[in-house]
């Protein structure tokens, strides 16, 4: 059976980390290549973050340079929870960094350095435009981050949309639930205007929202265990690095575990029957300033009488989600 091509573009934090690895674990997917972006850390720590999780992988993968910063967006560094959720709260147009939630250096500050810091000098746009033109149709493309990437590569060549065999977007939610504001998930409030137009812009989509991570991939103290349990490098990592996410989420919601958002729509990008519900829906992208900067605006009664641009995962296997993870960590 031949390989499936995976691009895989993503802000290098903790839980990122795990989708990488699980796409670099299962023989049934070749990753050709790793585009960052700033988003969950800034780019340079975001890239020194794949390096070596493809390190322990033991598997030579490709890592471009992306996007600093959002298409027309300020990008700072926060590193407290307290000082995120006051900048978000003043509703400004700036973006921030998740460092409050992933660790400042994105992998839960426990001293994890690459061997080798060196990638590729090609840059994330041209080696997109470049990857889906040579090979139309047959790459899939996994977006982990902020669209920055994406958004940059359309602008440049829109012909690319209609050469990408199909895109998973880790992004939005479907139901309404922020994870940022009550509003906006992460990775569509960091960069809105770069959402909207690949939202816009004709590719094949599925969207797996924040809901489907809080819903169906919430892993708690019997599922760490279990994880833990197996003694393998790749399980320990997989725990260890969420430690920063660990604690926000018991300082939030009173439990100690940690939800993982990419690794799910990278389990989705593997094995589409991890899907238990979806609908090809219209979806808007809110790019104006404000307490709804970044919402997915799902129109599931076609008021709009838009494209129905995006199937909308709605629904999650959590117990297909965990038995693919533990097959890629054992």
């Amino acid at each position: 059976m031949s390989q499936k091509k995976f691009i895989i573009d993503a802000d290098t934090g903790s839980d990122d980390a795990v989708a990488i690895l699980m796409a670099l674990r299962d023989p049934t997917v070749e990753v050709l290549g790793i585009t960052l972006v700033s988003g969950n850390v800034p780019l340079q720590q975001g890239i020194l973050n794949t390096l070596y999780t493809a390190e322990l992988c033991e598997v030579p993968v490709n890592v471009y340079a992306g996007a600093d910063k959002p298409l027309t967006r300020n990008y700072i560094e926060e590193y407290t929870l307290k000082d995120f959720s006051a900048r978000v709260r003043t509703l400004s147009g700036d973006s921030v960094s998740g460092q409050c939630v992933h660790g400042v250096d994105g992998m839960g500050d426990i001293g994890i350095k690459p061997e080798n810091e060196k990638y590729e000098e090609q840059g994330a746009v041209d080696y997109l435009i470049k990857s889906f033109s040579e090979s139309p149709n047959e790459i899939t493309l996994v977006t982990l981050g902020p669209l920055t990437n994406i958004a940059n590569a359309i602008n440049e060549d829109p012909t690319i949309v209609n050469k990408i065999e199909h895109c998973y977007i880790m992004g939005g939610t479907s139901d309404g639930t922020g994870n940022v504001s009550a509003a906006a998930e992460y990775n569509i409030w960091v960069d809105p205007e770069a959402a909207k137009i690949v939202f816009d812009s004709g590719l094949d989509i599925t969207m797996v929202g924040w809901d489907n991570s809080f819903k169906y991939a919430m892993l708690k103290e019997k599922e760490i265990k279990d994880l833990k349990s197996l003694n393998t490098k790749y399980a320990d990592f997989c725990v260890d690095i969420q430690k920063t996410l660990t604690e926000l989420t018991h300082e939030t919601y009173g439990f100690y575990g940690f939800d993982l958002p990419d690794p799910i729509t990278m389990a989705i990008a593997l094995d589409n029957s991890i899907i238990l519900e979806s609908q090809q829906l219209h979806v808007l992208v809110d790019t104006r300033d404000g307490i709804t900067r970044g919402q997915t605006i799902v129109d599931y009664f076609n008021a709009e009488k838009g494209k129905q641009n995006v199937r909308v995962v709605t629904k999650s296997n959590n117990k297909g989600f965990l038995n693919l993870l533990t097959s890629l960590v054992k």
